[in-house]
C-alpha cells in the first residue's frame, strides 16, 4: 500500500490523467443512471396523478346499460374502482319517471340544475349519498317543499314510494309531454326494493380507477365480465395516460438497454487507460522484478495504484454529478458498479504487463 501511494503521489501526470478520466466517466454514468431514476419516478407520478375514468355504455347511444345487481358487484369489487356514481330509474305513476342517484353528478340534467335546486331546511346535495326517503322534485309537477309524493311502480302496482319533497328544481313551465321525472337516494330505492324482493337493475355507473398501473388486468376483468358487447360496454377514457406512459416507459427502456453497453464502455476504458499509462513504466516494473519482488507482488503494488486512481476519480466524479443535477445524483450502487468495472479493466492491463519476460522489460528501448 505504501508502495502504490508514494507511485501515486510521484507519477503526477499519469495520476491526474487516470483520475480525471475516472471522474469523466463516474460523473457521467451517476448522471445517465439518475435520468433513469427520474424517468422512472415521472411514470409512477402519471400513473398516480392522470385519472382515468370509464363507464358502462349501453348497446347504443340511445339505448342505456343494463346492469344487474350482481354485475354492478362484481364491476365495484374488482379492485380497481376508486369512485363511482350509478343510476337506476323506473316508471311510476302514469308517465313519471323516478331517478334514484347516489351522487348528483350521476345525472347530466340535474346537475345543470344543481346551483339553482331550492332545498328544504337542513337537506342539500349530499341527500343523495343517504338512505332518506326523500326526493327532488320539478317545480312543474305542483308540490311544495315537504309535501309527500307517493309514486306507486309500473313493474308492480303494489309498490310504491312513499317520498318526502326535500328538494325542487327546474321551472313551472318544464313540463314535458313524457311525464315528470323525480329523483330519490339510490340506497332509498335499493332499500325499497329489498323490503319486496325485487331486484335494482342500474341503467348509469361511471367509475374513476384507481391502480392505472395494471390498467390492462381491469380490461381483462371486465371483458371476463361480458363488458364488451351485447346490452353493456365499457369504455375507458385512458388515451392521456396511454399517451404519457407509453413514451416514458419506451425512454426508460431505452435507457436501461443502453447501460449495460455504457458499463462495458468504463471496463474497455478502463483497460485502455492503464494500459497505456503502464506501458512507460515497463522499466519500473522490471527493476521491481529485478531486486526480487515476485509477480504477485509487482501486481499488486500496480494495481493498488491503478484503485487508488479509480477512488479519486469516482468521488470528483460523483461532486460533478452532485453539482451538475443539483439533486441526489449520487446513488452508492450505481458508484459501486462504475468502480467494478473500471478496476477489472486496470487489473487485467496490469495482468499484462506483469506476465512480460524481465529481460526484455531491462532491454527494451523506450
Amino acid at each position: 500500500m505504501r508502495t502504490a501511494w508514494r507511485n501515486f503521489t510521484r507519477n503526477r501526470r499519469a495520476t491526474v490523467a487516470a483520475v480525471l478520466a475516472a471522474a469523466a466517466l463516474t460523473a457521467f454514468l451517476l448522471i445517465f443512471s439518475h435520468n433513469i431514476r427520474v424517468s422512472e419516478a415521472e411514470l409512477d407520478n402519471a400513473y398516480d396523478t392522470i385519472p382515468v375514468s370509464a363507464y358502462v355504455a349501453g348497446a347504443s347511444a340511445t339505448q342505456p346499460p343494463r346492469i344487474g345487481e350482481a354485475l354492478y358487484a362484481d364491476i365495484l369489487g374488482c379492485g380497481f374502482v376508486a369512485s363511482s356514481r350509478a343510476a337506476a330509474q323506473y316508471g311510476v305513476r302514469a308517465e313519471d319517471i323516478l331517478r334514484a342517484l347516489d351522487h348528483i353528478d350521476a345525472d347530466a340534467p340535474l346537475r345543470e340544475y344543481a346551483s339553482s335546486i331550492e332545498w328544504l331546511q337542513g337537506y342539500g346535495e349530499d341527500v343523495f349519498t343517504g338512505n332518506e326517503a326523500v326526493c327532488v322534485a320539478p317545480r312543474s309537477a305542483g308540490l311544495a317543499l315537504g309535501d309527500t309524493l307517493e309514486a306507486p311502480f309500473r313493474i308492480r302496482r303494489s309498490v310504491a314510494a312513499k317520498l318526502v319533497v326535500a328538494g325542487l328544481y327546474g321551472s313551472e313551465l318544464d313540463a314535458g309531454m313524457n311525464g315528470a321525472t323525480f329523483y330519490c337516494p339510490l340506497g332509498t330505492l335499493r332499500a325499497l326494493f329489498a323490503e319486496n324482493g325485487l331486484r335494482v337493475e342500474y341503467c348509469a355507473l361511471e367509475m374513476e380507477l384507481a391502480n392505472t398501473r395494471e390498467l390492462n388486468d381491469f380490461k381483462a376483468r371486465m371483458k371476463e365480465l361480458k363488458l364488451d358487447g351485447g346490452f353493456n360496454r365499457l369504455v375507458v377514457n385512458d388515451a392521456l395516460l396511454i399517451g404519457v406512459t407509453t413514451q416514458l416507459q419506451r425512454h426508460i427502456r431505452l435507457l436501461k438497454a443502453l447501460l449495460p453497453l455504457l458499463f462495458a464502455l468504463v471496463a474497455a476504458i478502463g483497460f485502455g487507460l492503464s494500459f497505456l499509462l503502464l506501458r512507460g513504466r515497463r522499466r519500473e516494473a522490471a527493476v521491481m522484478r529485478s531486486l526480487g519482488e515476485s509477480r504477485g507482488r509487482v501486481f499488486c503494488v500496480l494495481l493498488m495504484e491503478t484503485a487508488l486512481q479509480a477512488v479519486f476519480g469516482t468521488a470528483l466524479g460523483a461532486l460533478a454529478a452532485l453539482l451538475v443535477t443539483g439533486t441526489r445524483a449520487v446513488n452508492p450502487a450505481t458508484l459501486a458498479l462504475v468502480f467494478a468495472c473500471y478496476l477489472p479493466g486496470g487489473a487485467a492491463a496490469v495482468f499484462r504487463l506483469t506476465r512480460v519476460n524481465v529481460l526484455g522489460l531491462m532491454t527494451a528501448k523506450e
